[in-house]
């Protein structure tokens, strides 16, 4: 799943690309409609197959689809902070992500990161995590890593003691 409004810059282009090549799994997009992005609201109309366009959720109803998920796919070209994979990862749950540095700096070796131009790893990795999910609910179970995000306090003890 992913989460954020649909705008360019937070790829959903790449999901929809990829979709037809990811067996046995849906692509669910919690997030309202943008702007500028006329080409994927077409993409969207046009209801693809296994692509369900999930907008005004409530923040809980989101938690439950993403504890039920097989992953937090996060191809965002641009990001203040990004916070759906932070909590994705404070949930345990997978996360897939564009190799930007704020997730580098926030989430350290917590996601798998695959350069948004790099479509085998983005559709490999996909089908890794649909798999381990299908795995997960035949009982093998898998361990999370553990996630311990950064305090406020951390944060400005780090930035005031930049020169």
């Amino acid at each position: 799943m992913t989460v954020g409004t649909i705008e360019p810059r937070k790829n959903h282009a790449l999901l929809l690309d990829l979709w037809p090549e990811i067996p046995e799994a849906d692509l669910l997009i919690c997030g309202s409609r943008g702007w500028e992005n006329h080409a994927v609201f077409a993409r969207l109309d046009a209801r693809p197959d296994r692509v369900h366009e999930l907008p005004g959720l409530s923040d809980a109803q989101i938690a439950g689809l993403l504890r039920g998920s097989a992953g937090m796919l996060f191809p965002s070209l641009a990001e203040g902070y990004g916070l759906p994979p932070v909590e994705a990862a404070l949930l345990g749950v997978p996360v897939l992500c564009n190799d930007l540095p704020i997730y580098r700096e926030v989430l350290g070796n917590i996601p798998v990161y695959a350069d948004a131009s790099d479509r085998y790893l983005w559709r490999n990795k996909i089908i890794e995590m649909a798999a381990h999910h299908r795995a997960d609910r035949d009982g093998q179970g898998r361990a999370a890593p553990t996630f311990d995000p950064p305090t406020w306090e951390t944060h400005f003890n780090k930035a005031l003691t930049l020169t």
